[in-house]
């Protein structure tokens, strides 16, 4: 849940300093109505679409290509939102969300769906290309020929790090253990929502597009290495237990001797 919305987050707040950059001015209460208005559209749309589509799916659960008629529903909320000065990001993923709680949308709506496959091939590949896709690309387009963007990277990673351990503290209590606290102060990782947004000012014409890619792709890189070296400093503080839990005293064949009379029993 983290992920997900921190991803929608980035993905609105990058766009809203993008129109900014554009504009050459800012004006706070500007930037917060364009912020307001990009939540609005994502979440009246995402809502009114995704609930009765959640139950038309259930309509067309044996009719072929009904998942490609999902993706292309997808497309058009993406249009839409866009349309409406929207991200693009936030309707998609609140569509999401309603068709990934299926289960729980139809005891309120009281309709009845069929089990739900979460092994699916289709889905798996297509996020698999995705990804694929998008990191190459963010690859492609990265030269790494000045010190100071590696530097930058290399520092803002730092920042996000150090950062996460501030906000872990304060935000988890007592209740939580100490390796709890350690992995989740790891959970850096930048991913594919930073590359995807990257690229963006390459097709909106900003000045210095090119630079974005070049120091995001350092964050990333220097962002999941430090999430292994924090994940491995962590397996420190696992509980000798949790690796090494009661077996049954069962002993061996050999010395597994019935008695006769609780053989016949």
């Amino acid at each position: 849940m983290e992920s997900a919305v921190t991803d929608i987050l980035v993905t609105i707040t990058a766009f809203v300093l993008f129109d900014i950059l554009i504009s050459g001015q800012f004006v706070a209460g500007l930037a917060l109505d364009a912020f307001g208005k990009s939540v609005a559209v994502g979440l009246a749309l995402g809502f009114g679409i995704g609930i009765p589509w959640t139950y038309i799916t259930t309509k067309l659960q044996n009719a072929q290509h009904s998942y490609m008629l999902t993706i292309g529903i997808l497309f058009v909320i993406f249009f839409v939102e866009k349309s409406l000065r929207g991200t693009g990001a936030l309707a998609p993923l609140i569509f999401g969300l309603m068709l990934g709680n299926k289960q729980l949308l139809s005891r309120y709506m009281r309709f009845k769906i069929p089990e739900i496959s979460y092994d699916d091939p289709t889905h798996n590949q297509l996020t698999f290309l995705v990804r694929s896709f998008f990191f190459v690309f963010v690859g492609l387009l990265v030269t790494l020929g000045r010190i100071e963007f590696i530097f930058f990277g290399i520092v803002a990673a730092i920042l996000i790090y150090l950062t996460r351990i501030g906000i872990v503290k304060i935000s988890l209590g007592k209740s939580f253990s100490l390796l709890d606290k350690k992995v989740t102060s790891a959970m850096i990782p930048r991913g594919l929502a930073a590359a995807v947004v990257a690229t963006i000012p390459l097709t909106i014409g900003i000045a210095n597009a090119e630079v974005y890619p070049q120091i995001v792709f350092v964050i990333i890189l220097s962002s999941v290495i430090i999430t292994t070296v924090a994940l491995t400093k962590a397996k420190a503080h696992v509980p000798a237990d949790s690796n090494n839990q009661a077996k049954p005293n069962i002993p061996s064949d050999s010395n597994n001797q019935v008695p006769e009379n609780k053989k016949r029993n």
